[in-house]
């Protein structure tokens, strides 16, 4: 009797949560995979144009779109970390690329920054960044000072707001704005804050339901103390849920602002669309992301899924995390994993199509030899449960989709985009300049 109830509650749940994924049209598909051919396209053209050492005005080249980065050129690639999605996988293979590098490039360091909303670095930074702007930042949110020092709530502002001329970079808060290369573990709004928007980006997306399953399981103990997962979820959804990292851990008798969770509340808001949340980058949308009443998921929905197919250069698919690697070194050679090898690789292709092309083209020091790699490691992986739901069910399936259906979008959007971005790189299989 008791499975016939939670099974009609799960049906219930799913007639009552709608479907925000829209498909491209014929023309919007054109026009993304032109975007994406253009991408790959300026790969190849920057990769030959190192070669054959043609770099002048006419050649547009991108250092991060060969094997070599310069460690003069700041803002060249970021990656977007959402957690249990594989994140830790790709900073740890970045890692790899970027010790190799510092090899090549004489031992000159890439400089490498992470910001995290895991952890505290985020609020800290957004807290400097409102130190020098004279304002106060509150749940990422910045408002004015007044004289005496304090928030004015009616004078909130974007620091990202191109017409404010904020010189962001000339501040350089956290050493955001010098920074080589970048990790993300927070939204966009916050990639915009620091001065990252037309950086050159690559995320993974994760079906939400694998995700929030990775995620329960990994923090099973810190977060959510053994309880059953379908609990955790249905005190989420109801605006009684408090992490055992709480001070008011599981009280029954939060009022009814428990229903917007705090950005920084780990523990509730990976739980509730965060894929979707950290693709945000309108300040409104993100201002009520978090709460569980939902009311603008359509628009979060809207938004999360434009800006995944519009603002990153490339994507990956956790459950193709192998094909999703080889796809990011494609369209970044300097993720390759055996630099040697493939600059021999790229230098005799080049001179079998016809390519004057020097000795030793790519630059690579005489001495140079990549004897490790950068093999795709399996890093940070989830862990079998020892207490709380060992198995989801229909149930716990259904609240995950209903806390998550903007996620659910993104992920059809994921799996939409990843498809067309396979059939571009198909079409320069034989491609040759």
């Amino acid at each position: 009797i008791e499975d016939q109830e939670l099974l009609d509650k799960a049906t219930s749940i799913e007639e009552e949560t709608p479907d925000y994924f829209v498909p491209l049209t014929t023309e919007e598909r054109e026009d993304l995979k032109n975007r994406l051919r253009a991408t790959v396209l300026l790969t190849k053209s920057s990769l030959v144009a190192q070669a054959t050492k043609q770099v002048n005005d006419s050649v547009d080249i991108s250092p991060h779109r060969t094997l070599l980065l310069d460690p003069q050129t700041p803002k060249q690639f970021m990656h977007m970390h959402h957690m249990k999605t594989g994140g830790t996988s790709m900073d740890t293979l970045i890692h790899c690329a970027l010790r190799r590098q510092r090899d090549v490039n004489y031992g000159v360091d890439i400089n490498y920054q992470s910001l995290s909303e895991c952890g505290s670095r985020v609020r800290v930074c957004m807290e400097n960044l409102a130190d020098e702007l004279n304002a106060s930042v509150i749940d990422n949110v910045f408002f004015r000072n007044d004289d005496a020092g304090n928030p004015v709530e009616d004078e909130r502002f974007d620091p990202a707001d191109e017409s404010l001329n904020i010189p962001i970079d000339d501040l350089n808060v956290c050493s955001t704005a010098e920074a080589n290369v970048m990790s993300y573990c927070a939204s966009l709004h916050a990639v915009r804050t620091f001065g990252w928007k037309d950086v050159d980006k690559i995320t993974v997306i994760r079906n939400p339901i694998d995700r929030a399953w990775s995620m329960y399981r990994f923090t099973l103990q810190s977060c959510y103390d053994c309880q059953p997962m379908s609990d955790v979820l249905e005190r989420v959804a109801n605006g009684t849920f408090s992490s055992r990292r709480s001070d008011h851990y599981y009280d029954d008798n939060l009022d009814e602002t428990r229903f917007v969770y705090s950005p920084n509340d780990s523990c509730a808001v990976q739980m509730i669309g965060h894929q979707a949340t950290n693709l945000l980058s309108s300040l409104d949308l993100y201002n009520v992301a978090n709460d569980v009443r939902f009311p603008r998921e359509k628009e979060i929905a809207e938004e999360a899924v434009r800006n995944l197919r519009e603002e990153f250069t490339w994507i990956g698919l956790t459950d193709r995390l192998e094909e999703s690697t080889d796809a990011f070194r494609e369209v970044f050679p300097f993720l390759t994993e055996n630099l040697s090898e493939e600059a021999k690789r790229l230098e005799e292709d080049m001179r079998g199509h016809g390519l004057d092309v020097p000795e030793n083209p790519f630059g690579l020091p005489e001495t140079y030899g990549d004897l490790r790699g950068c093999p795709l490691e399996h890093a940070n992986a989830g862990r079998d449960p020892t207490c709380g739901t060992k198995e989801m069910d229909d149930y716990t399936i259904s609240l995950i989709k209903k806390l998550s259906n903007r996620d659910v979008a993104v992920y059809k959007a994921a799996v939409e985009r990843f498809e067309i971005q396979m059939e571009v790189l198909e079409e320069f299989k034989n491609w040759h300049p």
